[in-house]
């Protein structure tokens, strides 16, 4: 005769299967515990919270191989796990472990293909088309003409209505940064690879548009030099190749100037603040 389980037996059985790390059921296995035991123990010398933080960081795309071998070998986890914990994107944080498996990397040595950094500034500042109807150009924006290959630049004027694209942080000294592309970006290839944004310098988070007023502005237009993967811990292998179009929007259009006449770079000009739209998140292919 059949007799129906009692809570007694019921009782049983769950503490016996607690009892084991995980069990199967129809083929699907469950984990008693999902933290792993080496973050548990290296936690326990990290912030609070680090505990979740970690799995999170292994769930959003870090090597969990990587990451443990990175705090087994450096000397300070404490700075490590800040250095993550405030990096700007996942991006940033598999450059910090050497994580190098993202869209935009290019195999070999980072060669200069932008100005030569052991130029002196009064030769190359007129490497850039003078603009001779405002001197600014000239002047304000030598130092960026590393940023183009082979130093070449050509200054156009782009016509009422013309829209433009930048993929940047938070706030709007971001979203009136320099650099635009006339189109938005169908990947995180384009921006890391293609324009060659480091992800130490780049949340990749916002992407706003800009809409060109009437009378147009002059820019200057040209193809995205080479970088290093990042200058602050000096990876130049894997780096980004660039090759991509960039439109770089003069100080004159951006920010205010003091009554000495030079820029206020705090100083937002409101002609172009005015402008500017913040897209939506799922604007952002890597984002939906």
């Amino acid at each position: 005769m059949k007799t129906q389980p009692t809570l007694k037996h019921l009782m049983l059985c769950t503490l016996l299967l607690l009892s084991f790390s995980s069990f199967s059921f129809s083929g699907i296995t469950i984990s008693k515990d999902s933290t792993r035991a080496w973050i548990v123990q290296l936690s326990s010398s990290l912030p609070a919270g680090s505990d979740t933080t970690l799995p999170k960081w292994i769930r959003d795309g870090l090597s969990e191989s990587i990451l443990k071998g990175t705090f087994d070998t450096t000397s300070n986890k404490q700075k490590l796990y800040s250095d993550l914990n405030n990096a700007l994107s996942i991006y940033h944080r598999k450059v910090i472990i050497r994580n190098f498996d993202f869209p935009g990397l290019a195999n070999g040595s980072y060669q200069p293909n932008g100005f030569s950094q052991g130029t002196q500034f009064a030769n190359f500042k007129v490497k850039l088309p003078s603009g001779s109807f405002d001197p600014d150009f000239a002047v304000s924006y030598a130092p960026d003409v590393m940023s183009f290959v082979n130093n070449t630049a050509s200054l156009e004027q782009l016509p009422e209505g013309t829209k433009l694209y930048r993929v940047c942080n938070d706030g709007w000294d971001q979203f009136t940064g320099g650099y635009w592309t006339r189109t938005k970006p169908t990947s995180i290839s384009e921006v890391i690879g293609g324009t060659a944004v480091q992800p130490e310098w780049n949340s990749f988070k916002n992407i706003v548009e800009y809409t060109v007023p009437a009378g147009g502005i002059w820019v200057w237009r040209g193809l995205a030099a080479a970088q290093k993967l990042s200058n602050n811990l000096n990876i130049g292998q894997p780096y980004l190749a660039g090759g991509g179009e960039q439109i770089l929007i003069p100080l004159v259009y951006r920010r205010l100037k003091k009554a000495d006449g030079s820029f206020d770079f705090r100083a937002i000009n409101p002609a172009m603040q005015n402008r500017i739209v913040v897209l939506p998140a799922n604007e952002l292919p890597w984002k939906r």
